[in-house]
């Protein structure tokens, strides 16, 4: 993959992965990433797009994993927790206090916003205010 197509990949994708795989169903994966659940549903939809493969089996309530999910959850695993490690080196600080960023986005893309990447911005952007509009 070129950096052209991984620009076009967004990596909220991997949290909706992470999410769905840790919880089994589309609900209480937006419940876990705080986001709606037809959010996450949209997310899965360009997950099984960019794969070409339904990565998950409807069994009653409940998401399974298919072959290919099995395979990707493999490669991910530490993909998120990498990303978490190297925003937390930031060195930005003390001169963005006072200053406000407005942050406007549907939904589906609010998937990687969740608590715990909030918190990693309030700790480490203690002066930023973020308005969600």
């Amino acid at each position: 993959m070129n950096k052209a197509e991984i620009d076009a990949v967004y990596l909220n994708l991997l949290r909706v992965f992470e999410g769905l795989m840790a919880e089994g169903a589309a609900s209480r994966a937006a419940i876990r990433l705080g986001v709606t659940q037809p959010a996450v549903s949209a997310a899965l939809g360009r997950l099984c797009v960019l794969y070409s493969d339904p990565l998950f089996e409807t069994i009653g309530h409940w998401l399974c994993p298919a072959t290919r999910a099995d395979e990707l959850d493999l490669l991910m695993e530490e993909a998120p927790q990498r990303c978490r490690q190297a925003l937390a080196t930031s060195t930005l600080g003390s001169e963005i206090k006072g200053r406000s960023i407005r942050i406007g986005l549907p939904d589906d893309r609010k998937i990687a916003l969740d608590s715990h990447s909030l918190l990693m911005l309030k700790k480490h952007l203690p002066g930023l205010a973020i308005i969600f509009a």
